[in-house]
Formats: structure tokens, C-alpha cells, sequence
């Protein structure tokens, strides 16, 4: 991922929303609901310390406090995690033994939220854009020998959601600068569009997990998925992606968009269509990976390169198998 903010205390994190259903309504969202708490959870995973340093008369003794100048420390408890919205504290929590912690707020909006950690006195910071009823899960490592007013870089950060279900109008769903779309469906669709609904997706990376199906388009909906900067992976028990009516699916990703289905990879009924560009495209399926029915039509054209089956693992060439 890059970077958010070029400061050198490092937060790996992974953001969480739960929305419930997405209603689509005249282009309204729909999915953040007024006076649904916000949560932050988090863990301090590892800390870098700065040494104490002492007075030195000897040049070796002098090399080897510089050499040592940095130590690294599992995070432990009793550092104190406070969250501030325009300079006012809306909770704080102290770090248990595993360095986790939970704050819980109200936001009218998306605002962005200060988190604070309080290690022995001293403080650093992140600053983030929250979403109203979001819930973050976050791992940070924080640098203590960074210089003053340096010490903070959000290097990942990905938002879930809950089965998308739209009806009807438009709905766009643009996320913040490198932040990862995952959809978990929990078991049911990942999305599903109905009449004439129009959904466009376009974060970072898009992950369908946990779906029976990740697309399933209806009637003449449309739906789009684009990952400028990353990939777009579906993971689903029953076919990957289906489109019925006069329905439209585009995946459109710079890396790689990835099917893992227990049954087709794609099926297209009746006049729909679906659409792939991105330089590798895979088709895991327990079925057929692609199957068209009727009038629909399904096509890999904008794939660089098409893989019928699970992805090539890395490794060395085998060379010729030994002579007798």
C-alpha cells in the first residue's frame, strides 16, 4: 500500500464498517446510520525505543552506544490510547498485556479522528479520516527514535462492509486514498443489484470474502468494480459471479482480479454481460469457469493473461528428471 501520511510511526491497519444493508435510493448511501457508534480496536504490536544513552571516555565503548542506539521491544501494557475530535476527548483506554486497547465514539459525519499513545510520558500521534459507524481494526509499531513531529505512518488501512444490496438508483462508493474495499458477506451475497440499480466500487484493492455469491446483477443493474491501484479477489461457495436479465458486471483492476467459486466462475443468462480488464485474471471453479446461457456474453478479452484454475505458486523450475 502507500503511504498516507510521511511520518515514521508505523500503523498497520485494517478499518472495519459494519453498514448492514446498503439501500440505494436517488444516489444516496444509506449505510451510515445516525448515532451508530464508531469503534477503534487496536494493538501495539511492537515498540522501537530509543536507548538511554550514557557518557563515554572510550571510542569503542562510543561505537557501540551508536550501534545500539535503536533496541526494539514488544509492546506491553499500560500505554494510554486517547481519541480527539477537534481538540476535544471523545475516549481513551490503556493497553492490556497483549498492547490491545478499544475506543468508542459518536461521529455525525466522516471526521477525521487524532489517536494519541502516551508511552511513559511520551506522546505521538496519528491523525485518520473515520467514517461515521465504523469499526477499525489497527496493529501499530511505534517508532520512539523517529525526530519530534515524525513519528506516524499509516501504511495500510482497509474498511469492511456487510452484503451490499441495492434496488434501485445510483450508488458510488469511493474510498479514501489507499484504503482497501472488503466486502463480507457473511454467507450471502456479497452484492446484489436489482431493477435498475447502479453501483460503482473504486477503492484500492476489492475483496468479496465470505460470499455465497460475490455478484449477483438483476434486471438491467449495472455494476462496477475498479481498482486503479490494486486487485479485485471474490471468494464464494456458489458461482463467483451471476448475471441474469440485462444485467452488466465490470471488474476493471490494474493487477489482478482473482475467482475462487465452488460452483461456476461466471454465469451470464438471458442478454446479460460481464467484463474483466486487468493484467492476470483467475478463474478458480468447482464448476465450469464460464457459462453463458442464452443471449449473454462474457468476456476476458481485456485480461492480459487468463488462468483457468488456481494461481501458479511461485518456485524453482523442475529440470529434467535423472537418467536411469
Amino acid at each position: 500500500m502507500k503511504k498516507l501520511k510521511s511520518i515514521t510511526l508505523v500503523i498497520v491497519a485494517a478499518t472495519a464498517v459494519s453498514l448492514g444493508l446498503l439501500g440505494c435510493d436517488d444516489g444516496g448511501d444509506g449505510g451510515n446510520q445516525e448515532g451508530q457508534p464508531t469503534t477503534i480496536n487496536g494493538r501495539v504490536s511492537n515498540v522501537i525505543a530509543m536507548k538511554e544513552s550514557g557518557d563515554k571516555s572510550i571510542k569503542f565503548a562510543e561505537l557501540m552506544e551508536i550501534l545500539n542506539f535503536i533496541e526494539e521491544a514488544k509492546a506491553q501494557n499500560g500505554i494510554t490510547v486517547t481519541a480527539i475530535i477537534d481538540g476535544v476527548v471523545v475516549s481513551t483506554d490503556t493497553t492490556d498485556p497483549d498492547g490491545s486497547f478499544s475506543l468508542s465514539f459518536l461521529l455525525e459525519s466522516a471526521q477525521n479522528v487524532t489517536l494519541n499513545f502516551d508511552i511513559d510520558g511520551t506522546t505521538v500521534s496519528v491523525t485518520i479520516l473515520v467514517e461515521q459507524g465504523s469499526i477499525l481494526d489497527i496493529a501499530v509499531v511505534i517508532d520512539l527514535s523517529a525526530p519530534p513531529g515524525d513519528e506516524v505512518d499509516v501504511v495500510d488501512m482497509s474498511e469492511v462492509r456487510d452484503p451490499i444490496l441495492c434496488e434501485t438508483g445510483n450508488v458510488d462508493i469511493t474510498k479514501t486514498i489507499d484504503e482497501d474495499l472488503i466486502i463480507d458477506g457473511g454467507g450471502e451475497d456479497c452484492i446484489r443489484t436489482l431493477g435498475n440499480c447502479n453501483l460503482t466500487i473504486d477503492p484500492e484493492n476489492i475483496i468479496l470474502t465470505n460470499c455465497d455469491k460475490c455478484i449477483d446483477a438483476r434486471g438491467t443493474s449495472q455494476v462496477t468494480l475498479t481498482s486503479p491501484d490494486g486487485h479485485i479477489a471474490c471468494d464464494a461457495t456458489g458461482d463467483g459471479i451471476q448475471t441474469s436479465g440485462d444485467a452488466n458486471v465490470i471488474l476493471d483492476a490494474i493487477g489482478k482480479i482473482d475467482v475462487l467459486a465452488g460452483e461456476n466462475g461466471v454465469e451470464a443468462v438471458g442478454n446479460s454481460t460481464v467484463s474483466f480488464t486487468a493484467d492476470t485474471c483467475v478463474f478458480d471453479s468447482g464448476d465450469d469457469p464460464f457459462n453463458e446461457v442464452g443471449n449473454a456474453t462474457i468476456d476476458t478479452s481485456g485480461c492480459g493473461e487468463v488462468i483457468e484454475g488456481p494461481s501458479p505458486t511461485p518456485g524453482p523450475t523442475p529440470g529434467p528428471t535423472p537418467g536411469p
